[in-house]
């Protein structure tokens, strides 16, 4: 399976608040910032304990992250392809 973004595309998202996450975000994939300020495009699962959160990797090949703490996630929104951009 291929992932699900490719080299080049744009992600579009809005965040709805500084802090975690909004309730209808949880399972899609998101714009993700863990405590440490990395940031990922993951599918977002609620963890073990509140404030944790499993980061489901799009992309077979990556890795998923559990348990992490976040600063923030917002859904991608809309997704424009890399071969629909033009470079400048």
């Amino acid at each position: 399976m291929a992932p699900m973004y490719q080299p080049g595309d744009i992600l579009f998202f809005a965040r709805h608040t500084h802090d975690g996450i909004p309730d209808e975000d949880i399972g899609r994939p998101c714009i993700v910032e863990d405590a440490d300020g990395m940031a990922w495009v993951k599918q977002v699962k609620r963890g073990a304990e509140p404030g944790l959160f499993h980061l489901i990797s799009l992309n077979p090949d990556a890795e998923t992250r559990h348990n992490v703490r976040i600063k923030w996630a917002a859904r991608v929104m809309m997704v424009l392809p890399a071969e629909m951009v033009e470079r400048i």
